[in-house]
């Protein structure tokens, strides 16, 4: 008699454990990151009433089985589900979801690591990134010239990510690289007359940085020769690129004048201004005596771009200047040369697709510079000095035109891709990459890598410990973390939401109260058999 009712109230305590646990997935069903528990039964011990015995022919036996009387069930375990929940759209670009296995990696005021898959990033009001009020842990940066904003990821030892301090400003920095990308038709162009002579072209501008920050707007000439291109002997189809500063109006309007190119002017009177900018000259020199206008006709850079038949760029060279009408004209390309490389005459000729202009400051005028094939000497036009005589600092200008074709089928169209350069700027807004790459953006309208966000990862994930606001702590039965991240996959501007699935819940939750209403029935029957018993003696 006892034993079926100590075996009804196991049964009563341990589906009102089942039912605690299904209860608690339900109340988390939109919980962000929450993985669901699952409560498992294994029967306990047993009472054996008889062995079992084997056969024994001599005797003419047979065996017998055991006899055992169950003591009722305990709870086995409850287990974390670790599948991964759905991810919801939220449009906040610091909210992240993880996409498969891993963990966002926080410390608590007391310096321990906690683990979460809630993405649900914020930021103080000193820039500091945290989950629930514990710091967010990731990877700062170091200075990189060779990335976009001058700073890689430094993929050490991990340290709560802050974004205050010299991540809030970013210094002007000098347009040194623009690559070049698109496609130039030889039937989609605007035609002009230049110096006596028709011109075929096509005008794209482009905005450049001196050291100071200060920016200048160039355009850029795209000339089609097709003379020379369509010649019976030409192997290639020649254009010339040229950065032109364009006419200069000194007569009207208000100071500084900028009609095509990057010439100003400050202080001084309208005929006679201190000419203050950004400069490209070629390869004469100005005097002192010399004018606006001579300074004008200086101030053009062109190269030389050829194509081959498929419309792939073969080269850059430098170009010449007709001595007739003192227009810009394509160096052409020895294609026999020994080198079995297409070679140019005077050292003309720039091996593969790259062109460089060397950047050279002004004495005496602030802020100026040079472009052009200066070969590194000063010019010698030194205008009174304006009340900033601040020099720019020489460089290099590189042109990259590895994307840049000419294919008869596709329309014309040239930007500088990929430019570099900028003024100075304070941080206004961050984003969160897909792998974890936090950037950002800057009132200069530029972007810069502030850090990333890794993630942890542990060999049983389901053996990690609960510790409420969707955080978990390692155990003896996890894996050990070693304060070393590892990129993952997440999805921007999107939250993993619970993976509880209540059409499973609410099955169970039945299944759970049939089978407490059967267990309390066995002890209500073992009660009525025991009062049978008391009654006996009456």
């Amino acid at each position: 008699m006892m034993r079926s009712m100590f075996s009804g109230v196991s049964s009563l305590r341990v589906h009102q454990t089942k039912m605690d646990v299904i209860a608690n997935n339900i109340a988390n069903v939109n919980t962000d990151g929450f993985k669901s528990q699952r409560a498992t039964f294994a029967d306990a011990f047993y009472q054996n009433l008889q062995g079992a015995s084997g056969p024994d022919p001599q005797f003419g036996r047979s065996g017998t089985n055991p006899q055992q009387v169950g003591l009722g069930l305990k709870l086995a375990s409850i287990d974390n589900l670790m599948q991964q929940g759905i991810a919801r759209r939220t449009d906040n670009a610091l909210d992240l979801a993880i996409e498969g296995g891993g963990f966002f990696i926080v410390q608590d005021r007391g310096g321990a690591n906690l683990f979460t898959r809630a993405g649900r990033i914020e930021r103080d009001a000193d820039w500091n990134l945290h989950i629930g009020g514990n710091m967010l842990m990731g990877w700062g940066t170091v200075a990189d010239p060779n990335t976009p904003g001058g700073y890689a990821v430094d993929r050490g030892l991990l340290a709560p990510i802050s974004l205050s301090g010299d991540k809030q400003s970013m210094p002007s920095e000098p347009t040194t690289q623009v690559n070049i990308a698109g496609n130039l038709n030889s039937t989609q162009l605007s035609t002009r007359i230049r110096n006596g002579v028709e011109e075929q072209y096509r005008t794209v501008p482009m905005t450049i940085y001196d050291s100071l920050g200060n920016s200048y707007v160039v355009n850029i000439d795209y000339v089609y020769h097709k003379d020379m291109s369509t010649a019976a002997d030409s192997p290639y189809s020649y254009w010339t690129m040229e950065l032109q500063t364009g006419s200069v109006e000194v007569d009207a309007g208000p100071p500084p004048v900028m009609e095509e190119g990057v010439l100003a002017y400050l202080e001084g009177d309208r005929k006679n201004p201190v000419v203050i900018g950004m400069c490209l000259l070629g390869g004469a020199d100005i005097t002192a005596g010399g004018s606006i206008s001579d300074f004008q006709d200086n101030m053009n850079t062109v190269a030389t771009i050829a194509f081959n038949s498929n419309g792939d760029l073969v080269g850059i060279g430098r170009a010449d200047v007709d001595a007739v009408s003192g227009n810009p004209i394509p160096v052409t390309f020895n294609t026999a040369a020994a080198t079995g490389w297409p070679m140019a005459a005077a050292d003309n000729w720039m091996n593969g697709n790259v062109f460089e202009f060397d950047i050279v400051p002004i004495a005496k005028v602030a802020p100026a510079a040079t472009f052009g094939n200066t070969g590194g000497v000063t010019s010698s036009y030194e205008p009174p000095p304006p009340s900033n005589t601040t020099l720019t600092q020489p460089g290099v200008l590189t042109f990259n035109f590895q994307e840049l074709g000419q294919r008869g089928q596709e329309n014309t169209s040239i930007r500088a891709l990929r430019m570099d350069g900028g003024g100075p700027g304070t941080l206004t807004d961050i984003s969160v990459g897909a792998d974890g790459t936090i950037y950002g953006r800057y009132s200069n309208g530029r972007d810069r890598i502030l850090g990333q966000v890794p993630l942890a990862f542990f060999s049983n994930p389901a053996g990690l410990e609960r510790v409420g606001n969707s955080f978990w702590r390692t155990t003896a039965n996890s894996g050990a973390f070693d304060g070393v991240g590892l990129i993952g996959q997440m999805i921007g501007g999107a939250l993993e939401g619970s993976n509880v699935d209540l059409a499973e819940q609410f099955t169970e939750m039945i299944t759970t109260q049939r089978g407490f209403q059967a267990a309390s029935r066995t002890i209500t029957v073992s009660d009525e058999l025991l009062q049978e018993l008391v009654n006996l003696k009456r």
